[in-house]
């Protein structure tokens, strides 16, 4: 006998939905001992499971019935709100268990069609409602109205504005693509806008350093830029020095990731002359990041600047977010022009010019080529070059987009990795 002609999948995630929502429900809203609000007991471990079983029984039965349910459920539920708030032992009651019981019935009946969906759903509830308390810390603690309007810009950006740009090349050597511009300029303010939500939370010591291990998974050119501005703003905060050094960290692990999946000889390759640059980069970064808290930026004759209340003033800021878009699209015409130049001759000087641009895109067509166009030497020694004229860029960028002595000191920090990654060149081409 097939178990699914029973539905039984549907019922047991309606069960268990009302149940983890229940529990956590019942949790929330304990009654004190002695009040006689516990007459009117909130919805808890056992009203919820029905709700919700009620949910995925009505959709069983048909449209018409879950409409009829639902409304109710709604009726029964808004008396029960009625009774509570004017209840006198506690006139204040809030209406998230209300709505969450309505919900509980949704993903009832929705549960009966799509289980693992509903579950899904479920858990995504379950979370919002056991982080009651840090989200109104949040709400209202730590952002104000201000960031409110710079997150719709944000999702003005991410849902009008992107949608809208054609999506091919134009311009000279066909560099500039409307919609990549685009992208460019949504991934710059998510980096903005994840940095000041990390260091509102954790402060700019811990904020920072996430972000910029994060950011530099998505962009390392574009995370530096926005490292160096942040340092240049805070008056050579420290705190973002380390921030833009673990960016390196995360180039080098993702460029011997995805040449894996193309090439895994070309990968262990990479792996072994990174790996002695990687080391370096987490240990300086480790030292930068647990300094005493009384220390300067290295280099920095003014006193360490206050911790900052986010990662920029603002979390998005359109002027200063168009103009490292405009830097990176300088850099990746230029890019353009060089390889319209240098003509298809050459893998290492391709990769040299591609990866001013993005390291992980040359590495990658360079261990694609792997044994068939060219060794597999040539393709890690193409791969190599990438990253280090990726480095480059990203020097630049901290300078245009900081500040000199931001730029200096993180050069100063990347000469270890980068003398170490030669020496394991060299000692590969002629041990």
């Amino acid at each position: 006998m097939d178990i699914s002609e029973f539905h039984a999948y549907g019922y047991s995630a309606a069960l268990l939905i009302g149940l983890g929502l229940g529990i956590e429900r019942e949790h929330a809203a304990r009654t004190p001992p002695g009040d006689d609000a516990g007459l009117w007991e909130w919805p808890g471990a056992r009203t919820f499971p029905l709700i919700a079983l009620a949910g995925a029984v009505a959709a069983h039965l048909g449209t018409a019935v879950v409409t009829a349910a639902f409304v109710g459920i709604a009726a029964l539920i808004l008396g029960w709100y009625w009774v509570r708030t004017h209840l006198p032992p506690r006139p204040d009651v809030g209406t998230t268990t209300a709505f969450a019981a309505l919900v509980a019935f949704l993903l009832g009946a929705l549960a009966w069609h799509y289980p693992s969906l509903a579950v899904a759903l479920g858990v995504v509830v379950l979370v919002l409602l056991a982080v009651k308390y840090p989200m109104h810390e949040f709400a209202e603690r730590m952002i104000d109205e201000r960031d409110i309007t710079d997150f719709c810009v944000l999702l003005a950006i991410a849902f009008l504005v992107l949608p809208l740009l054609p999506d091919r090349a134009v311009g000279p050597y066909g560099a500039l693509n409307p919609a990549m511009i685009g992208r460019l300029v949504l991934m710059l303010s998510l980096i903005g806008w994840v940095g000041y939500v990390a260091t509102r939370i954790l402060g700019p010591r811990w904020g920072l350093l996430i972000v910029g291990f994060g950011g530099g998974f998505v962009s390392g050119a574009a995370t530096t830029a926005v490292m160096a501005r942040t340092a240049r703003r805070e008056q050579d905060s420290p705190d973002a020095l380390p921030a833009a050094l673990i960016v390196n960290l995360s180039t080098i692990l993702l460029v011997v990731v995805i040449t894996w999946v193309v090439n895994a000889e070309v990968s262990a390759q990479l792996a072994l002359i990174f790996g002695g640059a990687a080391a370096l980069v987490v240990a300086e970064t480790a030292v930068l990041v647990l300094r005493g808290p009384h220390d300067r930026m290295p280099g920095s004759r003014t006193p360490k600047a206050q911790p900052s209340t986010g990662l920029l003033d603002r979390p998005i800021s359109v002027p200063a977010t168009l103009s490292l878009a405009g830097i990176l699209l300088v850099l990746l015409l230029m890019t353009k022009g060089a390889a319209d130049i240098f003509g298809g001759g050459g893998v290492i000087a391709a990769s040299a010019v591609g990866g001013f641009a993005d390291a992980h895109s040359a590495s990658l067509a360079a261990a694609s080529a792997a044994g068939d166009a060219i060794t597999v030497d040539t393709a890690t020694a193409a791969a190599v070059v990438a990253v280090g004229t990726n480095l480059l860029t990203k020097l630049v960028l901290a300078a245009l987009a900081g500040s000199f002595r931001f730029a200096l000191m993180l050069s100063l920090l990347l000469a270890a990795p980068v003398v170490a990654t030669v020496l394991t060149l060299w000692a590969m081409a002629f041990g």
